[in-house]
């Protein structure tokens, strides 16, 4: 399934800031397996077993032995013309100039675990979360089954459960350096961007990090241009207002 949403919301905020990283770096990343069925999983593991087609995996879908079963794992592609030969379609895996090892060393620089530095089959276009090892072991000892963990997620990026009427102390510099403050403006703001919306250290200054569609910030009425300046779980920024709904 190729649907971010279905995906751990740490993982989901990962996913974008490694696709704004990549850019940054001059390559480009799109997403394709992310939750994945039992159904799904026990396909890919029949390949090279009891279905044509090359081993690509050791986990049994049927087993919850796959990191994406549980939502914490991603696997990506190149939407490159590495070859330039006027086409991507064919160069989404296509690794002559090594870009995957590039693409899992920016997310490793994340906190992401790789799977091109596994010692078995090793899986150049997997990244998932690290938190709980290389395998499902601990997720299934801890919960059982998938749908006991997701039950449990809460947005760890999110906890702002969002505080009530005045900015953070902590923040109070990032609030005087504002140019206005218009009380109509203040309120709770779910990100709208389909891809995501960055937070800067300013209008024209570097990201701080991007947040995920859906995600909860906080206004408290100051801004400057169109910018909204939010606070986003630890983070205080700005954020383009055309893409935060109330």
């Amino acid at each position: 399934m190729r649907n971010l949403a279905q995906l751990h919301p740490v993982l989901q905020m990962k996913a974008v800031e490694l696709q704004e990283l990549c850019k940054h770096n001059g390559i480009a990343i799109k997403y394709s397996e992310c939750l994945r069925t039992a159904a799904e999983q026990d396909a890919l593991y029949a390949k090279g077993r009891t279905a044509k087609g090359s081993i690509v995996t050791n986990a049994k879908g049927s087993s919850y032995s796959s990191m994406h079963q549980w939502g914490v794992a991603i696997d990506f592609y190149l939407d490159m013309d590495i070859d330039r030969d006027g086409s991507k379609i064919d160069d989404a895996y296509n690794n002559s100039t090594h870009l995957f090892e590039k693409v899992g060393k920016l997310a490793q620089s994340l906190g992401l675990e790789w799977g091109g530095s596994w010692k078995t089959i090793k899986d150049l276009p997997h990244v998932q979360l690290a938190d709980w090892g290389s395998t499902p072991a601990q997720l299934k000892k801890t919960y059982g089954t998938p749908d006991r963990f997701f039950k449990t997620w809460t947005d760890a990026t999110q906890k702002q459960t969002v505080i009530d009427d005045k900015p953070s102390t902590a923040s109070k510099n990032v609030y005087d350096a504002a140019q206005v403050f218009d009380k109509k403006l203040a309120g709770n703001y779910i990100v709208s961007a389909k891809s995501g919306l960055n937070l800067r250290q300013g209008t024209n200054k570097g990201v701080i990090t991007c947040m995920p569609k859906n995600s909860k910030v906080k206004c408290y009425g100051y801004c400057t241009g169109d910018y909204l300046l939010v606070e986003y779980g630890k983070y205080t920024g700005y954020a383009h207002k055309d893409y935060l709904k109330k």
